[in-house]
């Protein structure tokens, strides 16, 4: 058995700081084991990121595409359409971002896929990748990004859809990781 670290020396607490401490835990109940909060999601090391990155994205999935407009949600097979308007509508927790802004289409692509092997399964992430404003009306980011989403990091998506207004609409795009 693993021996135990010394403890640092008590010090004394005086009768005030003790009667402060008293007043400020009265009324609260103490935890037991079964109460206690579940550990956040390993992080995956810097070295499984490299292995993943080496091994390259799995090979490209099926994907169902609904299209209106300028807007698109785009899901898996096993994937409802439920789920994927409720992605759409942006009533889900975003774990993490990638700002595009100032890539070329060719950066803009390889930054996404590794942001995809980066993120947790199950997460959904949200791309910026701009409307395009500043090019004649054409969002070239964002054909990069669905491009690398229907291609080569298709296997590594569940699905995705065009952003709500409030995270930049047509400016970006929900993507859940697949588990």
């Amino acid at each position: 058995m693993a021996s135990k670290r010394p403890r640092p020396p008590r010090q004394d607490v005086s009768p005030q700081e003790r009667d402060l401490f008293l007043e400020a835990v009265e009324g609260t109940v103490t935890l037991g084991d079964r109460q206690l909060a579940p550990l956040p999601p390993r992080r995956t090391s810097a070295r499984a990121v490299a292995v993943i990155l080496d091994r390259g994205p799995p090979p490209p999935a099926p994907l169902f595409v609904e299209m209106e407009g300028d807007r698109y949600r785009v899901r898996a097979a096993g994937v409802s359409k439920a789920q994927v308007a409720e992605l759409a509508s942006g009533k889900v927790h975003v774990a993490a971002t990638l700002d595009l802004h100032g890539l070329t289409a060719v950066n803009a692509a390889e930054a996404t896929r590794g942001f995809l092997g980066r993120a947790l399964a199950g997460q959904c992430v949200l791309v910026i990748h701009g409307k395009g404003l500043h090019s004649g009306g054409l969002s070239v980011l964002r054909d990069a990004v669905v491009a690398e989403l229907m291609g080569p990091s298709s296997g590594m998506v569940h699905a995705f859809a065009t952003a709500a207004a409030k995270d930049g609409g047509e400016g970006a795009t929900y993507v859940l990781v697949k588990r």
